[in-house]
């Protein structure tokens, strides 16, 4: 299951130096394995790793980002980095879901409305076990393909939004609680969106 929702493109940028112009090649990530991954609480990691070309050289990647603790639930974000040799670097992303036994098999599929502003729908869809996607992040008129998000149903009555990008704009939640077959809750971490908390609630 590969989704490639952040990649980075390698392209030749004409930039100025002192009145000199030049071309800089950035570097050209490949990852290897999935980006979006799940992995059951006291199970194995294994980073499959990513490689980078400046061009048709290789050159070093740097990885950072959370380190997996496969004995605790949570949501981890792995972040690869390549650097040309004009200093200009390029970033990719894996996220690695630890899943707790607790919340395995459990489905959260289904419409949930919000209970203020705008009032509206968010289709929660299943991706892989424990992993969803929400069109409506939100919870703004009208969902779409630019607040969409993947998030893990990570451990009983906790979710977890971690920084993607969507579009071009970056989006998280933090403090992402559910009642299962009742509704769920989170803030909305994107600098279109207010520090409320949206409740949003199954239909």
């Amino acid at each position: 299951m590969s989704f490639g929702l952040l990649t980075t493109i390698s392209c030749d940028r004409e930039f100025d130096s002192e009145g000199v112009s030049r071309v800089t090649t950035y570097a050209t990530l490949t990852m290897q394995g999935e980006v979006w991954n799940r992995i059951p609480q006291g199970g194995t990691w294994t980073d499959p790793g990513v490689t980078a070309k400046e061009g048709e050289a290789d050159i070093d990647v740097t990885v950072g980002g959370d380190v997996v603790d496969v004995n605790t639930p949570g949501a981890y974000a792995i972040s690869y980095t390549a650097t040309n040799k004009d200093g200009f670097s390029s970033t990719l992303y894996r996220y690695v879901g630890v899943i707790s036994p607790s919340v395995e098999g459990v489905d959260i599929t289904g419409s949930y409305k919000r209970d203020a502003g705008a009032f509206g729908v968010s289709t929660v869809t299943k991706i892989d076990e424990n992993l969803y996607t929400t069109d409506n992040v939100g919870g703004v008129a009208t969902g779409g393909p630019s607040t969409t998000v993947y998030f893990y149903h990570y451990d009983e009555g906790l979710l977890a939004v971690p920084s993607q990008d969507v579009m071009g704009s970056t989006f998280s939640c933090t403090d992402a609680t559910i009642e299962v077959g009742v509704s769920y809750s989170w803030i909305v971490v994107n600098s279109g969106y207010g520090p409320a908390l949206r409740n949003f609630v199954k239909q």
